[in-house]
């Protein structure tokens, strides 16, 4: 018999700046196993006004900093109203995980807008936000999240990547669950096509007409950040200053060409042994010369699983709507051996008010 269901809407928005996921979902659990279906979901592309203050929010001023964090939220709070009218949907809980401005954990400090008090006010639901910074304050990093959702929701896969802004992977064979951050992606590769004209390289068409360039290939490689060990996590600033300096004075199409031979070639670096079965995910999923390039780099053998475009698009709105529920139920939904914090936890903060 299953057990109670409830019934949650996750949002996303990530660095790569596309616009807001939302996800209406069932969670359920069978015998100390749970389940989900998504019921419905909508992808709602920013301004242009919007993602150019996004793109560059982590240079405002405290002050239009503020600014930005309400209209963040009544941005997600109009979309949120408009998608529970249209499909008269009642969710028990709205888990928003805001936008990220600053992540960066060796100083303790990550740091999510997108206003949850107006969310909450303008739906008069309840809202769970702020997921990373208990943990951060906690010694850990924060991030990747969707790990604990990928164990719990996705764990007959062998490892779990998502390629958004950042690709991350998620581990589930090992004896312990390991995440961490791969290589960035979708915010190097939109950045480099928004300059060719367009908001992003669609099937890798401008990439594949490029050539890599082998001497920046090696450099990139060579990043400190691969070198450390799990676990570890990328923001913004650490990508602008040691990304970007090697990307200068080329072409876009090679820049492009490059950026993608890196990501394939670190995805690949990436996963241990042979065989294993790998769950895609996220925007640069449906980039097809990215696909290409990271079966060319495949040497192992390994089966890359593309699920249908729902799970790509959505599966991060869907697993945030799942951490939401569990801090809802006072249940862990952050593991330390992923984030690297003194001990588990059940993050994120409650915004609830009885007086709308």
């Amino acid at each position: 018999m299953e057990g109670k269901k409830y019934k949650i809407i996750g949002t996303m928005s990530g660095t790569s700046c596309d616009g807001l996921d939302i996800t209406y979902c069932e969670f359920w659990e069978k015998k100390k196993t749970w389940f989900f279906k998504i019921q419905k979901t909508s992808f709602n592309p920013f301004s242009h006004e919007l993602k150019k203050k996004l793109l560059k929010c982590y240079d405002l001023s405290s002050y239009n900093l503020k600014k930005l964090d309400n209209e963040l939220g009544e941005f997600i709070s109009s979309k949120l109203c408009d998608f529970i009218s249209k499909y008269k949907l009642k969710p028990i809980l709205i888990a928003s995980h805001g936008h990220t401005v600053f992540h960066n954990p060796s100083d303790r400090i990550t740091l999510q807008i997108g206003n949850a008090l107006i969310i909450n006010r303008k739906t008069k639901i309840k809202v769970i936000n702020n997921f990373r910074e208990l943990d951060v304050l906690n010694g850990g990093q924060g991030a990747p999240l969707v790990a604990y959702g990928d164990l719990k929701l996705f764990s007959k896969y062998d490892c779990c990547i998502n390629i958004g802004g950042i690709v991350n992977i998620s581990k589930l064979n090992m004896k312990k669950l390991i995440a961490y951050d791969i290589c960035p992606a979708n915010i190097i590769l939109n950045k480099f096509s928004r300059l060719e004209g367009f908001e992003y390289d669609k099937n890798g068409e401008i990439a594949s007409k490029g050539n890599m360039i082998p001497h920046i290939f090696d450099k990139l490689n060579e990043i400190k950040f691969y070198r450390k060990s799990e676990p570890k996590s990328l923001d913004i600033n650490y990508i602008e200053k040691h990304y970007y300096p090697f990307l200068k004075n080329n072409s876009n199409k090679d820049i492009l060409n490059t950026i993608v031979n890196h990501i394939a070639y670190q995805i690949n670096k990436s996963i241990e042994g042979n065989n294993q079965n790998i769950l895609l995910s996220g925007g640069g999923t449906f980039n097809k010369y990215l696909i290409k390039k990271i079966q060319f780099y495949n040497t192992q053998n390994h089966n890359f699983i593309i699920p249908n475009n729902e799970i790509i698009s959505f599966k991060e709105s869907l697993i945030f709507g799942y951490l939401g529920l569990l801090k809802f139920l006072d249940l862990e939904n952050i593991n330390n051996s992923v984030t690297g914090s003194r001990n588990s936890s059940s993050s994120g903060t409650l915004i609830e008010s009885k007086l709308f």
